[in-house]
């Protein structure tokens, strides 16, 4: 299994926050020899693609620690800040979540991750010609036998003098995108689910998110976690 939470680098303002200041933080056991299991605690960024929105990878990997190992001061290599009480805090909670989990098999372990639902920001004036397309707004219209732009039309809303519509509905729409948000009002502060062979569960694809949160940055740089404001 693992434990997957955030931290936010600001504050969300109705429960919306630009998905570029979201770390997800993602806890899970990785056998690394016969002798030593690595209690792997790994912080992941996400940023804008021309398909979607990729979260982790090496290029958005912010930590990638082993939380069996002492913090110390400064946090350099797997050790984790003696200083950062915040990511400390999220890091002990998500172990002991997990802990319950693997000790009761709780209901509430997923079979799969469950990532933050994103909302697409346009200008308003680039807003008034968009068209909704991709398979969730068909099977979303064809459940509800509304059509498509009235779906669009239905469930857009006001963000900060923008208009905001479900990511995956317009994503094709990506160039003219102002930013994208993640909904943190409809997402678990932290979650456990199952990895069935590993590393899968860790590597995939989730509506218009690509994710990876098992490749690290890539050798030579110091792995040393960069600051987040904000615990949530």
């Amino acid at each position: 299994m693992a434990a997957l939470g955030y931290l936010t680098d600001g504050v969300a303002i109705n429960g919306l926050i630009d998905v570029e200041k979201l770390t997800l933080i993602i806890l899970y056991d990785e056998q690394l020899s016969p002798k030593y299991c690595a209690l792997r605690l790994a912080g992941y960024s996400a940023g804008r693609v021309p398909w979607g929105i990729c979260i982790g990878g090496p290029k958005q990997c912010r930590f990638f620690k082993d939380l069996g190992l002492q913090p110390v001061p400064g946090g350099l290599g797997y050790r984790l800040d003696l200083a950062d009480e915040r990511l400390l805090t999220q890091a002990l909670g998500l172990e002991r979540t997990l802990v319950r989990c693997a000790r009761y098999q709780h209901r509430q372990i997923r079979e799969q991750v469950r990532l933050p639902m994103l909302w697409a920001a346009f200008h308003p004036t680039d807003a008034v010609n968009l068209i909704g397309d991709g398979p969730e707004l068909t099977a979303y219209a064809q459940r509800t036998s509304k059509s498509p732009q009235h779906l669009l039309k239905r469930l857009q809303r006001d963000h900060l003098g923008m208009i905001l519509f479900p990511f995956t509905w317009v994503s094709h729409h990506w160039q003219q995108t102002v930013a994208v948000f993640a909904d943190l009002d409809r997402f678990p502060k932290q979650q456990v689910f199952r990895l069935w062979r590993f590393p899968d569960g860790l590597v995939g694809f989730q509506d218009a998110i690509e994710f990876d949160f098992h490749q690290a940055r890539p050798s030579g740089q110091h792995n040393r976690h960069m600051p987040v404001v904000n615990a949530m």
